[in-house]
């Protein structure tokens, strides 16, 4: 075993996907170090720690700079003293040091921990925390955005993401067959004449409206499942928030009160077979999302994220109220692995789903691929394409070989 007290933190700017600006986070012992490279969002919901409070990067790690002494000498391992120390310096929601570098110390902490008892990060998450609640590991199917809109986009499609995840088996087939319907969607939109760019995370950005492009992404996945002999799920992430505006759901060709908005987003679930709803309403809007849920049943996972914003309290609440059968997992909304082990917790106690998610200005860090093993996660969330994306999805890959080789 190897030393795990934190002898020295270093924070440094670097770019994320979209060439903005985030952190790298260093945490060093006497033996060994560990980094973490946090990534940053387009869209947010409202209940999430801000990233850079500003979005001054530099500030934040001025402030920081004169905190980390509180750090020196506190053992990695005993995580919940590196993350209440954490927001103890960091200042309400972490204003005066960002959450970014937040999440940044804290998983470097873990990663530090694991590398001192000679573990990969998801077995020692596993073992030190999520074993304890009854949560086995588990390979994750890839859930990829084929389609993009929204916030993410520029163009008619009021959906934020419209997604697909293949069910094969294998991870790594699975990812493969996601990305075969990508370059089948991409060859048919060159075939119609139609634009071939991608968005933010590598999607089709289509020029459709929202309807088409679900019947675009419905068609290709039937026909890419018939050639591969799996079947192929299909999703969307409508971020209801962005178009909810004066107490109606605004879309480019249509409005919609609360009631009729759950119809109309059933109607969808119906017709296009979805088996995945991410954010269908409004992220305050409890009742709806319970409305939805109790019309759909087991039919289709309704899932919370600026709902929740990996807030246990906001979970709590969703629980009460019925409200969503799955919990989105992003540290960075909340700015701590400690805080997002409570929500995996009492997820798992109340038989909800998690589903470890990316964010839309990526790094090439690959950090949420341990925790949706460790989390047992039903899905890990990703782009299908680029470098950032793919970093995630082939280290899942390689840890279900390590866990294949293991038993």
């Amino acid at each position: 075993m190897k030393n795990s007290e934190i002898s020295e933190i270093r924070v440094r700017k670097i770019m994320d996907s979209r060439g903005g600006f985030t952190v790298e986070v260093i945490v060093e012992s006497e033996d060994i170090s560990s980094n973490a490279m946090v990534a940053n969002s387009t869209s947010t919901g409202s209940h999430e720690v801000c990233a850079f409070p500003n979005g001054d990067v530099d500030a934040c790690i001025s402030n920081f700079e004169t905190k980390k002494k509180d750090f020196i000498g506190i053992d990695a391992i005993e995580q919940k003293a590196v993350d209440d120390t954490l927001k103890s310096v960091g200042g309400e929601g972490f204003g005066f040091i960002g959450g970014n570098i937040a999440t940044g110390v804290s998983i470097a902490a873990a990663k530090l921990a694991a590398k001192s008892l000679g573990m990969e990060l998801y077995e020692y998450v596993h073992a030190k925390f999520t074993k304890q609640y009854g949560i086995r590991k588990s390979i994750p199917r890839p859930l990829g955005n084929l389609i993009g809109g929204g916030a993410h986009s520029n163009n008619k499609m009021s959906i934020q993401e419209i997604l697909i995840s293949a069910d094969s088996g294998k991870f790594m087939k699975n990812a493969t067959i996601n990305a075969q319907a990508h370059k089948e969607l991409g060859k048919r939109l060159k075939s119609m004449g139609m634009s071939t760019g991608v968005n933010i995370e590598g999607a089709w950005n289509t020029g459709l409206g929202d309807m088409e492009n679900l019947k675009l992404a419905k068609s290709v996945a039937m026909d890419v499942g018939k050639e591969t002999s799996s079947r192929i799920e299909l999703g969307a992430d409508f971020a209801a928030s962005e178009f909810f505006k004066d107490g109606r759901y605004r879309y480019s060709d249509a409005s919609f009160d609360v009631n009729g908005h759950v119809e109309f987003v059933y109607g969808l679930i119906r017709d296009f077979s979805l088996s995945y709803v991410e954010d269908p309403m409004n992220e305050d809007d409890f009742g709806g999302f319970a409305s939805l849920l109790k019309k759909s049943g087991k039919s289709c996972m309704i899932v919370g994220d600026d709902l929740y914003t990996t807030n246990k309290s906001r979970v709590e609440e969703g629980i009460k109220k019925l409200a969503t059968n799955g919990v989105l997992i992003k540290v960075n909304q909340i700015g701590t692995l400690s805080d997002t082990l409570d929500v995996i917790k009492v997820s798992h106690e109340n038989g909800l789903a998690t589903i470890v998610s990316h964010r839309s200005r990526e790094t090439t860090d690959n950090f949420i691929a341990h925790l949706a093993v460790a989390f047992g996660s039903k899905f890990i969330k990703t782009g299908i394409v680029g470098g950032e994306r793919v970093s995630k999805l082939n280290e899942v890959a390689r840890i279900e070989e390590i866990e294949s080789l293991v038993g």
